[in-house]
């Protein structure tokens, strides 16, 4: 669980490079006309932004970790 806690404090370290990379590559696959590729980028390029807007959302660093806790503890009791 430590390692789920720190992806999700550290989430704009991560979620920000890959959502540009995976941007990038689903364009480079759409002008190349890989249709399963650009589909796979784009999931991941909204994945990765869903996890920003969650992480700001919950309130930074110290408040998303908390509110993860606060649903894990909810739905295994």
């Amino acid at each position: 669980m430590d390692n789920i806690y720190f992806l999700v404090r550290f989430t704009p370290f991560w979620a920000v490079p890959l959502a540009l990379i995976a941007a990038e590559f689903s364009y480079i696959f759409w002008i190349r006309k890989k249709k399963k590729r650009v589909f796979a980028c784009l999931v991941l390029t909204f994945f990765a932004l869903g996890c920003l807007v969650f992480y700001y959302w919950a309130g930074g660093p110290e408040k998303s970790v908390e509110f993860l806790i606060d649903v894990i503890h909810f739905f295994t009791r």
